[in-house]
């Protein structure tokens, strides 16, 4: 395929799986309760079924790069073999059929990016499709105000296309990385990246999340500290940053926590919906610890997972507003050790890759890691079905190469590296 014709494909296939064009909120003026199916998920459905076959293609085009992008990230490819046979001990065995075929599939997409696309590459990509994406909300919010902006318990908070202000905020979280990513490196276009940008963060403002801006905010901390293991090799910077990490979790736990929107059901106010679901859904865990309940099959319509928290809080949800615990319930401890794995050992390599590189686009791996261990405390942002979230997780877990250091000269401090895999290139 014709280069520029590839790429985009990328971006358009990327601006598809953002869910904008949706529309989601207009035909959805209550929120996420009571939701009705926007007309335009059917040829939305399409869309994304021609971008799946069109990257399986590209994919058998290129067998001997995803091979080794493959290669980089053995524990999400047993985490997916968990996914696919998980049918087999489901409790909903067409669901999770479906489910895991559909999240197999995205899984290759942001395979695709990582076998075709240097991270400068991708990153760049990801700033025109989100950045594309970030106008049109902003832009849609202010023409329909009565369907980007929340009416109900959330009233005045903005969430643009999406159904409901949290999905709109964590969203708009992980579109400033590649945004502001690129704005630091760019000539050519840095005044529409920085206007895009400030979009952006307005944007997470007029949410009125506090988790999603306190997340944003620990990111733009990290920056500087993450630059900074690439001329010191102390452990001064890595304790400074373990230090924030584990100060902005506490500070999202608190917030998630804390806030009194149970009052209506005459719960303790000092606790939220999230707590009772957590107990609910780890007692069930226990009950089937290993391999879990099916892949999606815990919180199905008439599951255990949605009885269970019924009866807890009187609540039908899809999800256990943690996503840790989520993975633990569908695919048992199993499905967690595989996850917490890839989690890690990409957060290690992304650390190595910044190191290597001089790029502030290398930064994003070791950003958007950071971006799915947090949010993942107080929502479910990994192995989502059609999800542009899980896409940029996958394609920064088979991105980042392994390295290691061969020699090392004490007296001129002359790192002499090279790849395990395959040469290390800057992109």
């Amino acid at each position: 395929m014709n280069p520029l014709l590839e790429k985009r494909f990328v971006i358009f296939s990327l601006i598809i799986f953002t869910g904008i064009l949706s529309l989601s909120s207009y035909y959805n003026p209550s929120g996420a309760s009571g939701y009705v199916a926007s007309p335009f998920d059917k040829v939305l459905s399409l869309a994304r079924f021609g971008t799946y076959a069109l990257t399986l293609l590209l994919l058998i085009a290129r067998l001997k790069s995803v091979i080794r992008a493959v290669r980089r990230d053995l524990f999400l490819v047993f985490l997916m073999v968990l996914v696919v046979i998980s049918p087999l001990w489901s409790d909903f065995p067409a669901v999770s059929r479906k489910q895991a075929l559909l999240t197999l599939l995205t899984t290759l997409f942001g395979l695709y990016l990582a076998s075709r696309f240097s991270i400068k590459e991708q990153v760049h990509l990801l700033a025109w499709a989100l950045g594309i994406a970030t106008v049109f909300s902003f832009l849609y919010t202010l023409a329909l105000p009565g369907s980007g902006i929340e009416q109900g318990l959330h009233a005045g908070a903005w969430r643009g296309t999406f159904v409901q202000k949290n999905l709109f905020s964590r969203f708009m979280v992980a579109s400033v990385l590649p945004l502001f990513l690129v704005a630091l490196s760019s000539r050519k276009y840095r005044y529409i990246l920085w206007t895009i940008f400030g979009i952006a963060v307005v944007l997470i403002l007029l949410t009125k999340s506090k988790s999603a801006l306190l997340i944003f905010l620990t990111l733009m901390v990290l920056v500087p500290l993450y630059k900074a293991l690439r001329v010191s090799h102390s452990i001064t910077v890595p304790l400074f940053i373990t230090a924030i990490l584990i100060a902005g979790s506490v500070g999202v736990w608190l917030v998630t926590n804390w806030e009194p929107f149970l009052l209506s059901l005459g719960k303790d106010t000092t606790l939220t919906g999230r707590t009772y679901i957590w107990e609910a859904v780890i007692d069930k865990i226990g009950d089937r610890p290993w391999l879990g309940y099916g892949y999606q099959a815990f919180f199905a319509e008439g599951g255990v997972g949605q009885k269970a928290v019924w009866h807890a809080i009187h609540i039908y949800i899809n999800q256990a507003h943690n996503g840790y615990i989520n993975i633990a319930a569908d695919l048992g401890l199993l499905g967690l050790l595989f996850f917490s794995l890839s989690l890690l050992s990409t957060y290690l390599r992304a650390i190595h890759w910044v190191r290597l590189t001089k790029n502030s686009e290398a930064l994003w791996p070791l950003l958007y890691v950071t971006f799915i261990f947090m949010y993942n405390q107080s929502e479910t942002t990994n192995l989502e079905t059609n999800s542009i979230l899980w896409i940029f997780y996958a394609a920064a877990a088979f991105s980042v190469k392994h390295l290691r250091v061969v020699e090392v000269d004490e007296n001129t401090e002359n790192f002499k590296r090279e790849t395990w895999l395959e040469e290390a290139v800057n992109a």
